[in-house]
Order: C-alpha cells, then sequence, then structure tokens
C-alpha cells in the first residue's frame, strides 16, 4: 500500500515544500520557546514576524508550482503513450498534482496559526509596557 505512494517523493517541488516547512517552524518554535518576556524576544519576534509571513505564504505557492508540474507531466506521458493506458498515466499524475496543493495548504495553515499566536504575545507585551510606564509616570 505504502509502495503505491512512494513515487511522489521523486518531485523536487515536494522536497521543496517539506524542506521550507521544516525552516518556518524550526523559527516557530524557536520563537515560542524562548524567553517571551524580554525584550530581545521582542526585538527577535519583530525582526523575524514579516519574514515568516513571507515564508509562510510561498507554501501553498510551491503546492500550485506543484500541481502545474504534475499536470504538465501527466499531458507529457499521454502525448508519448497515444492513448495506452491512458488510466495509469492519469491517475499517477493528477495524484501528485492534488498531494502537493494538499500538503502545501496543510503545512501553511498551523503555522499561520502560530504566528497569529506570537504576534498576540508580541501585542500583549507591547501593551503592557505601555500600561507599566504609564502607571510609572503617573506615580512619579
Amino acid at each position: 500500500m505504502i509502495n503505491d505512494w512512494l513515487f511522489l517523493f521523486d518531485s523536487p517541488v515536494i522536497w521543496s515544500i517539506l524542506l521550507l516547512a521544516f525552516i518556518v517552524y524550526g523559527l516557530l518554535l524557536q520563537l515560542i520557546f524562548s524567553c517571551r518576556e524580554s525584550a530581545q524576544w521582542l526585538a527577535q519576534h519583530r525582526a523575524w514576524a514579516p519574514n515568516l509571513r513571507v515564508l509562510l505564504s510561498a507554501l501553498p505557492l510551491l503546492g500550485l508550482l506543484g500541481t502545474i508540474t504534475g499536470l504538465l507531466k501527466t499531458f507529457f506521458r499521454m502525448g508519448l503513450e497515444n492513448g495506452l493506458a491512458i488510466q495509469e498515466i492519469i491517475s499517477g499524475g493528477i495524484a501528485e498534482a492534488l498531494f502537493t496543493t494538499q500538503l502545501g495548504l496543510l503545512m501553511v495553515v498551523p503555522g499561520l496559526l502560530l504566528l497569529a499566536y506570537l504576534n498576540r504575545l508580541s501585542n500583549e507585551m507591547l501593551v503592557n509596557g505601555l500600561i507599566n510606564r504609564t502607571k510609572n509616570r503617573a506615580g512619579e
């Protein structure tokens, strides 16, 4: 059963999605588990947040690239085979095309949720800092 799906991992697009997701999730987890109550964390978050957003948005685009690549392979094989064993050609190419789209979408959604969580922590830290500064000035 698993051998039927191993051909999907021959695609460089799938490996690109997995590599990019590994890098992005490594950075997200580093930000989540590092010390969140410091100015250094806030600076690190503010430096990485826009870049992480861009990297995360590349994941579904890579999935779309895999879809186009899978469909192109399917049409190319159909042209070479002249209609022989057409069902096997179409099903393999369509499976690759849909798998890359699914993988790109599955990788981006949890990352966006984690990034939203980090942005909320950062905003709370900024608001708490402003409130504390206001209280300190009022107490002086």
